[in-house]
């Protein structure tokens, strides 16, 4: 089938707006071969055609990004019958791709979990997929790595990876907030914190990443016996702050669960 587009997105929030972002600026795709659909656009986004009709993207394009609300999704399904769309995409959390295939009986479905730093070219991308053929994952693929990272993880641990990456991004910034704070008790000036803060997560990321040893070891290089480090580390443990964090990761991950079979 010869498609007047090669891309659509159902849905410009966010998220769809940082891929389009990616594969302008990568000269991954030109503006002329993507189309957009959204009730809320009053304009076009980066000059990229867009319709009010849903329809139109899944028979005019040969992929589709579906980047609406689980919720959305599902009071729209009717409207994706009979798409003639060669792949259909979702970003969306806790939709599965068999949902997916049945309203539409596309025999092409790959799912994506992205995250916020997607935003910033620096996020994250779990990818998994349903009868898609080389061609369309390894496009997608590259694609979402225009922004990010991207690995391939089996759906079932999709509510897993939205636990640790699609809702990580908070945890950070909690933890960012609390050591930013703590400076500014501490006697710091709120700048400086911030900026000390945000180095130090990036620094100790990096050294996480590139090191061979694991991470014991690496706390254990920072933390002197009687000395200031272990005084933290020490109250963490006293505290549970690694069983918390288990935890609420946890309540995220079956929180996921339980939107999944909504």
């Amino acid at each position: 089938m010869n498609y007047k587009y090669k891309l659509g997105f159902i849905g410009c929030g966010n998220m769809a707006k940082a891929i389009i972002n990616g594969l302008l600026e990568s000269k991954f795709l030109p503006k002329e071969q993507i189309l957009i659909s959204t009730p809320n656009i009053k304009e076009k986004y980066m000059g990229i055609d867009f319709v009010n009709d849903n329809s139109i993207i899944l028979n005019s394009c040969e992929y589709v990004i579906i980047a609406v609300k689980p919720q959305i999704f599902r009071a729209i399904l009717d409207t994706f019958a009979n798409t003639k769309a060669k792949c259909l995409v979702s970003i969306m959390a806790g939709v599965n791709m068999a949902t997916i295939q049945t309203a539409s009986d596309c025999k092409e479905i790959i799912r994506i979990m992205p995250n916020t730093p997607c935003s910033i070219k620096e996020g994250v991308s779990a990818i998994t997929y349903l009868g898609a053929s080389k061609e369309s994952v390894d496009f997608i693929n590259d694609i979402f790595s225009t922004i990010s990272k991207t690995v391939f993880v089996e759906e079932k641990y999709f509510n897993a990876v939205t636990s640790i990456s699609g809702s990580g991004p908070a945890y950070v910034y909690y933890f960012i907030q609390s050591m930013i704070e703590a400076g500014v008790k501490g006697g710091l000036d709120y700048q400086k914190s911030k900026e000390l803060t945000i180095k130090t997560m990036i620094g100790a990321s990096k050294m996480v990443e590139n090191s061979s040893e694991d991470i014991n070891t690496l706390i254990e290089k920072v933390c002197s016996k009687g000395g200031t480090t272990i005084q933290a580390i020490d109250t963490f443990k006293e505290k549970q702050v690694s069983e918390s964090i288990k935890l609420g990761i946890e309540k995220c991950r079956i929180r996921s669960e339980e939107l999944s079979k909504a």
